[in-house]
């Protein structure tokens, strides 16, 4: 667990998102309870999960009236937009194969480490690029990854996991 002032300095130092844009874009989701917000003298404490909603929250280049509504949609997405209703638990939402990336490149897992996640700005999207070139694309329920969700430009902002690892080690110590 770390403090969020801690994981706000970290996430400048590896990432470069500035210190002030994160600390407005973590008040709302705090205000949302998606990011705990602590108690008076006591400072809000995260976990890895926590980290990684920031991440994809400042990633997603969201104005901070909607970034709960960006890290919401985060967590609904889902590989190739498909409907997982009845589904099994096994197959992962994109929340979930991004912390199992990003440990597997905290220990030291070469592909991991040399892979890169897409977050996209202006649509809900994210993708996973690997090193052999295959992408993993996850997007809202009922969206299809492969088509524009919009008529106009598409950006995004690519970070490289051996960065998020990097930030996750220094922030909750290395893991063997």
């Amino acid at each position: 667990m770390a403090t969020l002032n801690n994981v706000l300095k970290v996430i400048e130092q590896h990432l470069e998102f500035p210190r002030s844009r994160s600390t407005g874009i973590a008040r709302p989701l705090q205000e949302a309870g998606l990011l705990p917000s602590g108690a008076p003298g006591v400072p809000p404490i995260l976990d890895e999960d926590g980290v990684l909603d920031l991440v994809v929250a400042l990633a997603s280049d969201t104005e901070l009236h909607t970034a709960v509504s960006a890290v919401r949609a985060y967590h609904a997405m889902t590989p190739g937009g498909a409907d997982l209703s009845g589904a099994p638990d096994t197959i992962p939402n994109a929340p979930i194969a991004i912390a199992v990336l990003v440990e597997s490149a905290r220990v030291g897992v070469a592909e991991a480490r040399k892979s890169q996640i897409a977050v996209s700005c202006n649509w809900r999207a994210v993708a996973i690029h690997k090193p052999d070139g295959s992408v993993s694309r996850f997007s809202q329920p009922g969206a299809h990854c492969a088509h524009w969700q919009s008529n106009g430009h598409h950006k995004s902002i690519t970070l490289t996991v051996a960065a998020i690892a990097d930030a996750l080690d220094d922030i909750f110590g290395k893991v063997n």
